[in-house]
């Protein structure tokens, strides 16, 4: 997301103008997806199963750009520094993009909404260790938000800025995979709430 206005204008060759409205539609796709997110985590699959299968839609949306990139748009090779322009994409190339990066909007604003209330489940704050803990979870659940904030807006920017678009999104997959594979490990240990079923009569009521 943060180089996604840069990427379109030095690899797909399109005017700042028309980068930006792209980047603005993405985004708010994003945050549409949340509303889905969020009504079937409530409604019908519950909060680790919304999470788990967002999180691997995510994965793929990831690892589909790193893909894509690499063998279709990333021509020729380093292309997008501002000193290598890149060549021009068939519209297969840029469908590939498309779909790419709307699996990433669908998977990310898939579970964006329920994993922070997803950990929030696991700690009683009735009992009182459990309450000090889930404090603590939220102070290391942020300081992780930050951190991979701090990771993408300089690392990932400084790869990227050089050219090296691929590399740049391998990276993210990866983490995304990783996150992912420790997300899955602790499920054995998860305290589930049940959903509650479509939401739509209640609000009627």
């Amino acid at each position: 997301g943060v180089i996604l206005v840069v990427f379109l204008t030095r690899v797909v060759g399109q005017s700042n103008a028309e980068a930006a409205n792209n980047v603005s539609k993405w985004t708010g796709t994003v945050y549409i997806f949340s509303l889905v997110g969020a009504f079937l985590s409530d409604s019908y699959w519950g909060r680790y199963k919304t999470c788990s299968v967002f999180q691997v839609i995510f994965v793929i949306g990831l690892m589909s750009l790193s893909l894509s990139s690499y063998l279709f748009l990333i021509k020729p090779r380093g292309c997008g520094n501002e000193l290598i322009p890149c060549g021009k994409h068939s519209s297969l190339e840029m469908g590939m993009f498309n779909l790419s990066i709307y699996l990433i909007a669908l998977g990310n604003g898939g579970y964006q909404p329920n994993i922070a209330t997803f950990g929030a489940d696991q700690f009683d704050e009735e009992h009182s260790r459990e309450g000090h803990n889930k404090v603590a979870f939220f102070s290391y659940f942020y300081l992780a938000l930050n951190f991979g904030q701090l990771f993408s807006n300089t690392i990932l920017v400084y790869f990227e800025d050089e050219g090296m678009w691929a590399l740049g999104f391998w990276l993210s997959a990866g983490s995304a995979f990783a996150a992912l594979i420790l997300f899955l490990v602790g499920t054995p240990r998860y305290r589930h709430f049940k959903p509650s079923g479509n939401p739509l009569a209640r609000f009627c009521q």
